[in-house]
């Protein structure tokens, strides 16, 4: 069984390379502006991988998870940014890129 500290840091390397190897990420396509599935580990939330994704922005970590629900609202409508899973849980999640569209449009407002 994997600790906390370990599960963090296989996320930051998974982010890593979905952002700086786009050949292995949709970020390589015309796909870049859609969602990617993930998979949440047990205890782990869409507020705790917000926060891992976008440590220093609480902005950004309040985009994540809006549209995180949003996505996943029709599989999982009862979905919360604490909810957490007793099992690994395949979600839905923004493409980066698709978040940072929003962060800029809600910025010029």
């Amino acid at each position: 069984m994997k600790t906390n500290a370990e599960r963090q840091r296989l996320t930051i390397i998974a982010l890593a390379l979905m952002l700086y190897m786009p050949s292995l990420s949709a970020a390589a396509s015309a796909e870049s502006l859609s969602d990617m599935d993930w998979t949440l580990q047990p205890g782990e939330s869409i507020q705790d991988l917000s926060r891992l994704i976008y440590p220093k922005s609480q902005r950004m970590q309040q985009y994540f998870v809006a549209e995180t629900i949003r996505l996943n609202r029709e599989r999982q409508p009862d979905l919360h940014p604490t909810t957490a899973f007793a099992q690994q849980q395949q979600i839905l999640i923004p493409s980066i890129k698709q978040l940072s569209g929003k962060s800029r449009a809600g910025a010029r407002r």
